[in-house]
This record gives structure tokens, sequence and C-alpha cells, in this order.
């Protein structure tokens, strides 16, 4: 019976570790981060258009423009993408770019999305590479917004940062 008791306290009492490391995750994230704020307007190019079936088209593309962020920080930045779409409604959009900051360091980004409309959606930006202190950066995921008129782009991100990845983007405009 004694060792009933002592198996129900342990049990308890690692489950209530548990739950606290947890809390203790959930307001680190929370309460330390930072909205870091994305606006790209850029020119969208195609490259080619491969007609697939009657109802279905790959297009790949290239944009090229301009940025600016929330830290007083702006550049140029470069993607080559593909889309697929099925009665012009996005099936999958992939694509590889590059970000060029005012003090020349760059970040490499990959950028997706699908299910939706081909002049608008929503995606995620994920930084696979940098260059310089920007490294801290690697790994960094951003949810966008994309609306196009004509060819040209206009997004916008929002990722959360942390601390030390706030300090490194911050230092870039002084």
């Amino acid at each position: 019976m004694i060792l009933l008791t002592y198996e129900k306290s342990y049990i308890y009492n690692f489950t209530m570790y548990k739950i606290l490391i947890l809390l203790i995750y959930l307001i680190n994230n929370i309460c330390f981060s930072f909205d870091y704020e994305i606006q790209t307007h850029a020119k969208r190019t195609i490259i080619k258009t491969i007609p697939i079936s009657k109802t279905k088209k790959y297009i790949s593309f290239i944009l090229e423009g301009t940025w600016t962020d929330n830290l007083g920080n702006y550049g140029m930045m470069e993607q080559s993408s593909f889309v697929m779409l099925d009665n012009n409604d996005v099936i999958e959009l992939d694509g590889y770019g590059k970000t060029i900051y005012q003090n020349n360091q760059e970040t490499y980004f990959r950028g997706y999305r699908n299910r939706q409309e081909k002049d608008s959606g929503v995606g995620e930006t994920k930084i696979v590479n940098a260059t310089g202190k920007l490294n801290s950066l690697i790994g960094m995921r951003c949810p966008y917004a994309v609306n196009f008129f004509n060819d040209t782009a206009y997004a916008f991100a929002k990722c959360k940062i942390t601390e030390e990845q706030k300090k490194v983007l911050s230092k870039i405009s002084q």
C-alpha cells in the first residue's frame, strides 16, 4: 500500500514537473519575442509557362524588388519560383531567393504556399542561409500575405524573433 502511494506521488510530481517546464517555455516565447515586420514590393517576370492539361499549367517566374522592415532596415530582394495552377487556383508554389541588406549582408530563403488564388494568398518563408552576423536568423520562419496588381507583388511578412535576433537586426541600421 505504501509503495502504491509512493508511485502515485512520483507520477504526480513528474507530471507537474513537465507542466512547469512547458509553462516556462511558453512564457519565455511569448514574453521575450518581438514582431519583426517586413514589407516587400517586387516586379514579377514570367520565364516559362507550360500547359500540363486543359486546366493545369506550370509557370516559372522571378521576382525582383525592394523591401523595408520595422527596425529601419531596407534592401533589395530577388526570388526564382514556380507555381502550378489548376483553373487559376494555386495548387503549389515554391521558390528560393535572397535579400540584400543595406550593409550588403544577405539572407537566403525558401518561400512556399498552396491551395489559393493566383493573385493573392498566404504562405511562409524560412531563412535557409545567411552571411556574416545574420547567421542567427537561419531557421527563422515568417508567415506572409501577398497580393498582385498586374505583375507587381505587394507582400507583408510578420515573424516572431528572439531578443538576440532583434539585436542583430537593429545594429544593421545604426
